[in-house]
């Protein structure tokens, strides 16, 4: 059983696997872009990974810039643009970088940042949050566009089952049997409302042998109300919170919160 200090370099070579079916999250990003007079906005995604929703949103006809610091995860990213007519690869520009340390040039501009897939979640106190709220609402023109995509339900699920197995899906790698499993557990994470996760990735050879990869990662248990509360602190507005990627109405049961802020002029 193998393990490192960076999650993404261990996983990379089957996180596409797994998340390329998601397109709902990209389809709901699309959907509640506040455009500019030229119908054509210039988005920030931050952790952007593989580069998945920073596709979906070029093919809309958007120039995105990418935020990630894993380099594993930037070059499977240079990999997909490379498949990409060049049209559409030539409107996403991929760098290496922290949703607390952007690394931009302090000029650069944006109609709207998107931080997919609870990655609010990765900045695990309240201190880091609002370091990289701030600094990316630096970054936006007046009035700019907040998507933030927070995770309700998983990580108080592997909380609440403590150190229980959850299986998240079998993929095969070949059609001679070599295939790819992913389980995922959690523990109470050192300070109050953190979690330790912990994933395993059973790749299982054509021969029959498994190698196991466990890779660890730490995640804040957020609320809807500690999103908002740390989106009007950095200077935001909340336009719109919804339950799911269908925009349905947030209430108490909603397994996910996204939120549709924007940037306040008196911030």
């Amino acid at each position: 059983m193998g393990t490192s200090s960076d999650f993404y370099t261990s996983i990379a070579e089957w996180y596409d696997i797994e998340h390329d079916a998601l397109t709902e999250d990209a389809e709901c990003f699309l959907s509640l872009l506040a455009l500019p007079a030229s119908g054509r906005a210039r988005i920030l995604d931050i952790g952007s990974g593989t580069g998945r929703i920073a596709v979906a949103l070029a093919l809309g006809g958007h120039e995105v810039t990418c935020i990630e610091p894993s380099e594993a995860m930037r070059t499977r990213c240079a990999a997909r643009l490379a498949r990409l007519p060049e049209r559409v690869a030539r409107r996403v520009t991929v760098l290496p970088g922290r949703a607390t340390a952007l690394g931009l040039d302090t000029a650069q501009r944006f109609d709207t940042a998107v931080l997919g897939l609870h990655l609010l979640g990765h900045l695990t106190t309240a201190n880091e949050r609002h370091s990289a709220l701030t600094g990316i609402g630096r970054q936006l023109v007046s009035g700019g566009q907040m998507l933030v995509d927070v995770d309700l339900l998983g990580p108080r699920r592997l909380y609440e089952t403590a150190r229980q197995m959850w299986w998240q899906g079998t993929w095969q790698l070949s059609e001679r049997g070599e295939e790819i499993s992913h389980f995922v557990t959690g523990v109470a994470g050192p300070t109050s409302g953190m979690l330790e996760v912990i994933h395993f990735y059973d790749h299982t050879t054509q021969s029959g042998v498994v190698r196991r990869t466990a890779a660890r990662m730490s995640l804040a248990m957020l609320s809807r109300g500690e999103v908002e509360v740390a989106l009007l602190r950095a200077g935001y507005g909340i336009e719109a919170i919804y339950g799911g990627y269908d925009l349905t109405p947030y209430d108490d049961g909603a397994p996910r919160a996204i939120f549709d802020a924007r940037l306040m002029a008196d911030r």
